[in-house]
């Protein structure tokens, strides 16, 4: 507690660069739908030429007003859940200036959208994901609002290049994986962010499932070896997840049907004086698709902030709480899971789990002049895990239990020299600092009923990093970035059934430069390359102790271009390559280590395309070749030399055709698939994995509600998650067809 106070207190000092106001300059305007209804709770942001942003939301008749920061040129954009973004100039001259009637129509739900190189960024102030010279896959809100999901991580299914393997096992839902990398969980290979504050476990695993799916704003996938803001477990890329903050709306959604799932969601904000206090909570229970499998799950959370009306200044603070209660089906034999694939069996009748989280953040944000803005966050969250699980019924139940407690402290500065306006140069520093303290244990048990403990542990784990970059451009066609990225480690393990203590390993300071460019020598037309090191230690025991166990530098690059020959048509076109020195996987063993297994090679290749094919109707694609292979293992297993890593499917595709009608109807249907993987990685099994799943949805929005039906899985397509635990093939089958109708209402 002393540690987080320390850390509040640095939080806070900046509150004494609070920056002096400004004259307003009042813009006013209306929001409409397409049938000229006046639109309450759209969101109308302004936006200067040096970045900084005022916010407001529209009241019931449609009306808005809000204090500009000065006179001259600005972007007025207005967005609403479900609907077009519209984003126009406006030039501010007078005390009042008319924007007029902004008429927001139905969206066309288009797959994320790939930005390289200067994008729409989350934020003005600082470079951000979409900023980087690197595949960027940006989905936003009203996209992610129309999904229906048990759990978060199953958004990223859209993403290009991202792909998901259903566990369907209690608290262990499921895993994502992007870049040639599997979804085992051996691995952790994405740095996971919620509105810039890390969230995973001490192995990696993202915690994303407290944020419904209503809360979310934003989500931005970076790919690559090249972003220099993250370090531990930005392996082959980040997800960064903005939710929602500030206005004066509410959005509510109810969702009804399939396998006796039932959810309600709340987004309730208010914003006046400076100040602003977003509300937000779900609640979901599904019996499941399997037997013994039903959940019940709960989040809430809170955001309150304050900005001085110059917007120089801002401080606020974020509370979430999450609970999640479920059985877990288990694992069936192939000739099971092909004869029964709802059955389980019966020796998993006691598996299940809970995970509880709560995080408290504090954020502030100074301009203090045009061309700077720092940014520091402090936070505190704990993560609590309970799992009993049964394998196999010779094998014997455990429970495997987890608790960690993390502090933190993340900070940015950005600097733009005005000297330098005309190259556009941005200078970025950052620094972070990140505390654990982690209980992991584990018992045999026979229905819940503890008999033998089997691990005890606990240790603390600590990771200290920052990066320096600049971006410029220097000449009109040619942008650059080059950047540093160093990270430490610190902390002490004890095993407290030997009562034995073990430093952590010394891992020294790791280093990793970053490159990229990109060059538009035609409007519409831009060809980007990067490069980039990343790196990954042991997690949990596996950092500790004394034995050779050498972090694993991995060198990244990508090349391709990205074009958009017409105002309907965008495409890109990628070609890249990782290589790890040494990689670091957990070991099967039961004993929570980690081990070197030898250099890898990762490599493939992206398409994507979208198409605009008038009356308001679209069509979408995305296709990942790649391969993962075990280039040199080493002087132990000769054997496995050239061989597929496991889990890892050829390749992955996701195709989508979308229909907007200004009625307010539309409709949208799309297919993800995957080719089928080894489930070892002496490829001695058979290979399985290999699906499509095809989604349908369609919605009517009136006024301020939205009717939605949404098909999943429409053909009842067979696909499943398979694992091999050295005897046989296990088989978890995903659900099969399912429909849910759902109410938004919006205010």
């Amino acid at each position: 507690m002393r540690r987080f106070c320390l850390v509040l207190a640095l939080f806070l000092s900046p509150a004494l660069a609070a920056a002096q106001s400004t004259a307003p300059w009042r813009v006013e305007g209306r929001i409409l739908d397409s049938v000229s209804t006046p639109l309450s709770g759209a969101m109308v942001t302004l936006i200067d030429t040096d970045g900084r942003e005022v916010r407001v939301t529209s009241g019931a008749d449609g009306r808005f007003a809000l204090n500009a920061l000065g006179r001259g040129r600005h972007t007025l954009a207005a967005s609403a859940t479900g609907l077009r973004t519209i984003s126009r100039s406006l030039d501010i001259t007078s005390a009042t200036t008319a924007a007029g009637d902004i008429v927001l129509r139905t969206r066309t739900v288009q797959p994320p959208v790939v930005v390289i190189g200067r994008g729409d960024a989350g934020s003005t102030r600082h470079l951000g994901a979409a900023d980087m010279l690197s595949a960027v896959s940006v989905m936003t809100g009203e996209q992610v609002a129309r999904e229906n999901v048990d759990f978060a991580q199953e958004l990223l299914r859209k993403i290009p290049g991202v792909y998901h393997a259903d566990y369907n096992q209690g608290i262990v839902s499921g895993d994502i994986a992007m870049r040639g990398f599997n979804t085992e969980g051996e691995i952790a290979h994405a740095r996971i962010m919620v509105d810039g504050i890390p969230m995973h476990t001490n192995a990696g695993f993202g915690e994303i499932n407290a944020i419904p799916a209503l809360e979310i704003d934003r989500m931005e996938v970076v790919r690559g070896t090249s972003d220099a803001r993250y370090g531990l477990f930005n392996l082959a890329g980040n997800v960064n997840v903005t939710t929602k903050r500030g206005g004066n709306n509410m959005l509510a959604r109810l969702t009804t049907g399939s396998f006796g799932t039932t959810e309600g969601q709340l987004v309730a904000a208010t914003a006046g004086r400076g100040y602003s206090q977003t509300l937000a909570g779900s609640y979901r229970t599904s019996d499941g698709y399997r037997d013994n499998s039903a959940l019940t799950k709960y989040t809430a959370s809170g955001k309150w902030f304050y900005s001085t009306p110059s917007d120089r200044f801002s401080i606020g603070m974020i509370g979430r709480v999450h609970d999640l209660e479920t059985d877990a089906p288990g694992y069936l034999t192939l000739a099971e899971s092909r004869s029964t694939p709802t059955a389980s069996p019966a020796f998993s009748a006691a598996d299940g789990g809970d995970i509880t989280s709560q995080q408290l953040s504090l954020h502030s944000e100074i301009t203090p002049s045009a061309t700077t803005a720092l940014t520091v966050r402090a936070y505190g969250q704990a993560f609590n895990r309970i799992r009993f699980v049964k394998f196999t019924a010779a094998g014997a139940q455990q429970e495997r239990r987890e608790d960690e407690n993390q502090y933190g402290l993340v900070s940015q500065f950005t600097w733009r020299p005005a000297a330098l306006r005309s190259q556009d140069v941005v200078v970025s520093l950052g620094g972070d600092w990140q505390t654990q303290d982690n209980l992991q244990q584990r018992f045999r048990t026979a229905d819940r009923v503890r008999a033998a403990t089997l691990r005890d542990y606990d240790f603390t784990f600590s990771n200290r990093g920052g990066f320096a970059q600049i971006d410029l451009a220097p000449v009109s066609p040619l942008r650059l970035h080059a950047g540093m990225r160093v990270d430490g480690f610190d902390g002490e393990f004890t095993n407290k059934a030997t009562r034995v203590t073990s430093p952590i390993l010394d891992y020294g300071t790791v280093w990793q430069p970053k490159l990229g460019a990109i060059l538009t020598p035609l409007a519409g037309f831009s060809v980007y390359g990067n490069y980039g090191r990343s790196f990954q230690i042991g997690t949990g025991t596996g950092a500790f102790g004394t034995a050779p166990l050498r972090p694993s530098t991995n060198d990244g690059w990508e090349v391709g271009v990205s074009a958009a020959p017409t105002a309907r048509i965008t495409l890109r076109a990628g070609v890249w390559q990782q290589n790890a020195s040494d990689e670091v996987r957990l070991k099967f063993d039961n004993s929570g280590d980690s081990e070197n297994v030898g250099e890898t090679e990762r490599k493939g290749v992206d398409l994507e395309g979208t198409f605009a094919l008038g009356g308001g109707v679209s069509a979408w694609g995305t296709f990942t070749s790649q391969r993962a292979t075990l280039v040199e293992p080493g002087l132990t297993q000769p054997q496995l030399k050239g061989k597929r890593l496991d889990h890892v499917p050829d390749w992955t595709t996701k195709l989508g055709i979308d229909w907007s009608h200004r009625s307010g109807v539309a409709i949208s249907a799309w297919t993800f698939g995957q080719d089928d993987y080894f489930l070892n990685t002496a490829n001695s099994t058979a290979k399985f994995g290999s699906y499509f799943s095809t989604n349908v949805d369609v919605s009517w929005r009136w006024r301020v509600a939205t009717v939605g039906l949404a098909m999943q899985n429409v053909f009842d397509r067979y696909f499943e998650y398979a694992w091999f635990d050295g005897a046989q093939t296990l088989h978890s089958p995903a659900s099969g067809r399912g429909v849910l109708l759902n109410v938004t209402l919006q205010r």
